[in-house]
């Protein structure tokens, strides 16, 4: 079962991702027939709240849905550094979950609106835990806002990236395969719809690592993302200030009170990430089995990133 959208929401969803409410249950249905006969994804059984957040992420175009399923769990096996050993009490995971480096916000600007994150790339130690480590508990992040957030589903994602006291060892681990890893993760197999992102405070060393994000994506997604040098005052010409946390000059809360809400509903998923290993089998994939190197290719080939 699924649940029902509220009005402002439901009307977004029929007019931007072109929902049809009396198809969703035979879309699903579709879907699982089609995963049935797979038969290197035998072991997957996915919610239908699960299939209908990659139907509306993919405009419910059911072969480009069926693409991403499929790449989904191909990449469970293919990244292990970002899909693997994800018990949110490992006590690495339980360090990062405690700093907070990717905060879904708790308002919304109207009932339909985006669904704004910050991510804060600085609060950690380097030498201890790899930007790899920051990145799996992100994806675990975004799959709870999967099941739970249909406004980060169908309106969308808007990202503050916070980069205050992010070291050079940082930026250092942000080479170009974690970034295709990373890039092909979001695009390829996961229903984000990135809307906006706004780079704030901007540290020395930063240029190398953005060049390396800018040569990953698509000019539609370098047009939405805005990099603040000094200071980021013009961001409230176009984001009210009562969504965003104090730390932002905002008036809702505090980044501290947010992260200690996402680090207990991380651990509240805690039984879902244990069993959440299903993923496909590659050796039963029909026609060339998927691999690092089929999907990422060799360096200088990679597509761009694409966004809806």
């Amino acid at each position: 079962m699924f649940r029902p959208l509220r009005p402002a929401l439901q009307e977004k969803a029929i007019r931007e991702v072109f929902e049809k409410p009396d198809r969703i249950t035979s879309d699903i249905k579709t879907l699982r027939e089609w995963l049935e006969k797979q038969p290197h994804l035998q072991a997957v059984n996915p919610s239908d709240q699960w299939l209908l957040s990659f139907l509306r992420g993919n405009k419910f175009s059911l072969e480009k849905t069926k693409e991403k399923l499929d790449m989904y769990y191909a990449l469970k096996n293919i990244v292990p550094e970002i899909f693997k050993y994800r018990d949110p009490f490992d006590p690495k995971i339980q360090e990062i979950l405690k700093l907070g480096p990717y905060l879904p916000l708790t308002s919304l600007t109207s009932d339909d609106g985006q669904r704004f994150c910050v991510t804060r790339f600085g609060l950690h130690d380097p030498n201890k835990i790899h930007i790899f480590d920051i990145l799996k508990v992100i994806i675990m992040i975004i799959e709870i806002l999967m099941f739970e957030d249909d406004n980060f589903i169908i309106s969308g994602e808007s990202l503050f990236i916070d980069l205050k006291d992010v070291s050079l060892i940082t930026f250092s681990q942000w080479t170009p395969n974690v970034a295709k890893k990373i890039l092909v993760c979001v695009e390829k197999a996961l229903p984000v719809r990135m809307k906006s992102c706004h780079l704030l405070n901007i540290p020395p060393g930063f240029d190398t690592a953005f060049a390396i994000f800018r040569a990953f994506v698509s000019e539609k997604l370098k047009n939405r993302v805005h990099v603040y040098k000094k200071n980021y005052e013009e961001i409230f010409n176009t984001i009210p200030k009562n969504i965003l946390p104090k730390e932002l000059d905002g008036e809702t809360g505090t980044l501290q009170e947010i992260a200690d809400y996402w680090k207990a509903k991380v651990e509240s998923y805690r039984d879902w990430f244990l069993n959440e290993e299903e993923c496909s089998d590659e050796s039963l994939r029909p026609g060339k089995p998927r691999s690092s190197s089929s999907i990422f290719g060799v360096e200088g080939s990679f597509r761009q990133l694409d966004v809806d």
